[in-house]
């Protein structure tokens, strides 16, 4: 007995309709598709944004509806003002947060910060609606103070300040002075 010869390989057909189905399959985005753009300003142009610039310590972070917007406030316990006004508390809002009411829902912002309770930083502030404020250019607007073995620093365009010298940085940048110029009385 002599063996059957293989089988030959079909060749499969793909109709129009299903070429047309995978085409439209392909082009449904997957995932979230966003895109914020935050230019990355200088200091002086982050002071000059600024009408408030504080030290502070986040004492409170409140989401609720606005409209049908989500905005979340939080609230600061100010150990130091440099710029405008903002003595013992402080509270400014953004855009987005989460709620429990009337179903769980969380609406986010690219580029914008998280605030948690206990977060040291300083934060630019500029006049948002009628009595509010909001925080200049998203995350770059909030500078947090960081701790690790060496101490406490401010990470700023990849140099990392003590937070006493880039305090006293932003105080000559609102003086009208250059970053880096002596402070007003110090010996050269």
């Amino acid at each position: 007995m002599t063996p059957a010869p293989p089988p030959v390989p079909r060749r499969a057909r793909t109709s129009p309709l299903a070429l047309a189905a995978l085409a439209l399959l392909a082009s449904i985005p997957s995932g979230n598709a966003s895109a914020t753009t935050i230019r990355r300003a200088t200091l002086r142009q982050m002071v000059d944004a600024s009408d408030t610039i504080v030290e502070g310590r986040v004492q409170g972070v409140r989401s609720f509806w606005q409209g049908r917007q989500i905005l979340t406030e939080v609230t600061l316990a100010v150990s130091q003002s440099l710029k405008g006004g903002g003595a013992g508390s402080l509270a400014f809002l953004q855009i987005g947060g989460r709620v429990e009411s009337p179903v769980p829902i969380e609406m986010t912002v690219p580029g914008a910060p998280l605030h948690r309770i206990g977060d040291r930083g300083f934060y630019f502030l500029e006049p948002g609606s009628p009595g509010r404020k909001m925080i200049v250019g998203l995350s770059r607007g909030r500078m947090l103070v960081l701790h690790d073995r060496a101490g406490d620093y401010v990470p700023f365009d990849e140099a990392r300040r003590a937070p006493a010298d880039f305090a006293e940085e932003i105080r000559r940048l609102v003086a009208g002075q250059d970053a880096g110029s002596p402070a007003p009385g110090a010996r050269p």
